[in-house]
């Protein structure tokens, strides 16, 4: 029987995520599905981490920004149901601007950095300020006064007109309110009175209500970067980029409307990367690949077609779709399933680097907090990735993403990676299901893994392997001693080549079979194959093989097919019921439902206070892996309550030397 074993696999991730092709049809190098997961050298892996900078205050999100000075470190500015916040490096405390008032009602705020070289005198005069100033402007959509913040205070202004999405374009601010569109005094973004001088337009009128304006992200064909006004109807240019406002109203297609037949569902969700300009409309995301176009051209394309397992349940309103881009990345927060953006899409363009060709992918969707708005900044000379979310218990925090540990504030991520079907070349030809190998690498600390089968059309995922992983890491431990003669070893990261159990050999005390129900064979016996593989903790996938027999006395003459008289029950993960009735098949079903929970307490005690967390988690791996992650989580809260009663301890460096 040996000789017969047919085997099939893959040993590169490449090619990524796509959920919209069949799973069968899924070419070598690319996967059905995957969770929490990143795909470089064509290597799966845990995601980069997510570490909690602060809670935020209760109310509303409104969403928040970066104000880089001059001189100095990045702070952070936010708003929540009105009110206007400050925090300052490490991000980590905050403090509320008095005398700021937004509506509570409004769904988010704007924020746009400017430059201030000109200042306009009482006479009405102008004068060059001798330093430029940097400034942020915010605005809640047209309700309230626009606020400006310099760095050091922030006021109400009625220099500037009320409005929503604003761009700093053509050393001019310009700021939608509906279907109008302003533009500031050259190099002044606190002054609109250029018109009463200049024989210019006041305002110009849209066709539809502007949801964004960005710059156009290179040479569109002109020379400085003109203005793209993004609204509920499609994409209108203006040539933003001329300086001398006399000449507009005699410039040929000064305003040219409806250049892109695409229109804006949320201005969080446009983002420039690598010369490609994003944003999401309400068709799908749009990507406008500016580097490859001399001239503006209407032909444009979905880029998430691959995402359409989740893109297929988001909610009705999306205006709440945030996006961002770090590196190589492109990150796309969507509302899955929930009001809030419970998916973040995560676009790869460079997998394999060394590839002969460019190589793109999706790798995955992230999960474990709810993005409002990302955040980018470069604090101390490295690029660092925050955003704000209204997390599950409904708290909402300020999070920084792209750790490098691989664990959500210190607490195993779950991730898993659905493979694509194997017909082990004989398409259409049934086959028995034996065993499979899964090659893993990169571990760190305690990894639970977790390896499924199931056919590629029918039946549910079965279990066959559940191992833990330890892979120790840390030379430097709590409770050792270590003198200056101590030598001490780096630890690396580990890998484990996992055999799983035989299929066929388990198929007989598997639940809720789709024997008889969507096939008359077992289930052990079917055309094509896939593997789901979980894991939790820091780990990779770098390949897999599965290995089938042709199927034993299998009938391969026709027959007469009846018909089917009696209701049939199969739920979401494929598990099938035979009952007789509804009510008996969702008591079998909740019987037989895959998910481990657990609550754990934990204590922690320090500098005579104590602290007691409560950790709640999930897992489809295994009880002693809900349990674990449960204890992580509850004492990172004890650690947290901690950390926030106990004093702070400063380092002071190299005086302890001279101590």
């Amino acid at each position: 029987m040996a000789q017969n074993k047919l085997q099939e696999g893959d040993g590169t991730f490449a090619l990524g995520m796509n959920s919209l092709l069949d799973p069968l049809q899924l070419p070598p190098g690319a996967y059905a599905r995957g969770m929490n997961v990143v795909n470089r050298g064509g290597i799966v892996q845990c995601r980069p981490g997510y570490q909690c900078m602060m809670v935020l205050p209760e109310g509303r999100q409104q969403g928040g920004a970066m104000f880089i000075p001059k001189i100095g470190l990045p702070t952070l500015v936010f708003g929540v149901e009105g009110a206007l916040y400050w925090s300052e490096y490490p991000y980590n405390t905050f403090n509320q601007f008095p005398d700021i008032q937004f509506s509570p009602e409004a769904s988010q705020l704007y924020f746009k950095q400017v430059e201030q070289s000109v200042k306009l005198n009482t006479d009405g005069s102008l004068a060059l300020l001798d330093t430029p100033r940097n400034l942020l402007i915010i605005q809640d959509g047209g309700t309230a006064r626009t606020v400006i913040f310099d760095g050091s205070a922030a006021e109400h202004t009625t220099d500037i007109p009320p409005g929503g999405p604003m761009e700093w374009v053509g050393d001019r601010l310009w700021v939608a309110r509906d279907t109008a569109l302003f533009a500031s005094d050259l190099a002044n973004p606190t002054s609109f009175v250029e018109p009463i001088y200049i024989a210019s337009p006041s305002q110009f009128t849209l066709p539809s209500r502007v949801v964004a304006l960005t710059k156009t992200p290179g040479d569109l064909g002109v020379t400085n970067p003109q203005l793209l006004a993004l609204t509920e109807s499609g994409v209108s240019l203006f040539q933003a980029g001329i300086r001398n406002r006399a000449t507009w109203s005699s410039t040929p297609n000064f305003q040219k409307d409806d250049v892109f037949k695409f229109d804006c569902v949320s201005s969080r969700s446009v983002v420039t990367k690598n010369g490609f300009l994003y944003w999401y409309s309400s068709s799908g995301l749009v990507s406008l690949d500016s580097a490859a176009q001399s001239n503006i051209s209407s032909e444009l394309s979905y880029q998430d077609a691959e995402m359409n397992e989740s893109r297929s349940r988001l909610s009705s309103d999306l205006s709440g779709i945030c996006a961002c881009a770090h590196e190589n990345y492109l990150l796309v927060s969507v509302p899955h399933e929930d009001l809030f953006n419970t998916h973040t899409w995560v676009y790869d363009g460079t997998p394999l680097i060394s590839a002969p060709a460019s190589v793109s992918s999706w790798n995955s969707f992230w999960t474990g907090t709810r993005p409002v708005e990302w955040i980018r900044a470069k604090v101390q000379g490295v690029d660092r990735v925050f955003y704000i979310s209204v997390d599950y218990d409904d708290q909402a925090r300020l999070w920084e993403a792209f750790t490098p540990d691989r664990r959500d504030d210190g607490c195993p991520i779950t991730c898993w990676v659905e493979t694509r079907a194997l017909a082990h070349h004989h398409p259409g030809k049934l086959k028995e299901f034996r065993y499979a190998d899964v090659f893993t690498s990169e571990i760190s600390g305690v990894v639970d893994f977790a390896v499924f089968w199931a056919g590629s059309h029918r039946g549910k995922y079965k279990r066959i392997l559940t191992k833990r992983v330890i892979a120790s890491r840390g030379s430097i431990r709590s409770g050792e001693t270590i003198t200056a003669d101590t030598t001490l070893f780096a630890l690396k990261k580990q890998s484990r080549p996992l055999r799983t159990q035989d299929g066929r050999a388990l198929a007989g005390n598997e639940t809720l079979s789709s024997c008889d129900v969507e096939a008359p064979s077992s289930e052990v016996k079917d055309e094509a194959f896939q593997l789901l593989i979980v894991w939790s903790g820091p780990a990779a996938v770098r390949g897999f093989l599965t290995y089938v027999e042709p199927p034993v006395n299998d009938d391969d003459s026709g027959r007469c097919e009846e018909n089917e008289t009696e209701e049939n029950f199969v739920r979401f993960d494929g598990g099938a019921s035979e009952a007789d009735n509804f009510e008996d098949a969702l008591e079998e079903f909740a019987e037989n439902n895959p998910v481990f929970t657990s609550v754990q307490t934990e204590t922690v005690s320090q500098g005579g206070l104590t602290e007691i967390g409560v950790g709640r988690a999930t897992s489809v791996i295994s009880q002693e892996n809900a349990d674990y992650v449960a204890s992580c989580i509850a004492r990172r809260k004890a650690c947290a309550a901690l950390e926030m009663a106990l004093p702070q301890i400063i380092s002071i460096g190299e005086v302890a030397n001279s101590l």
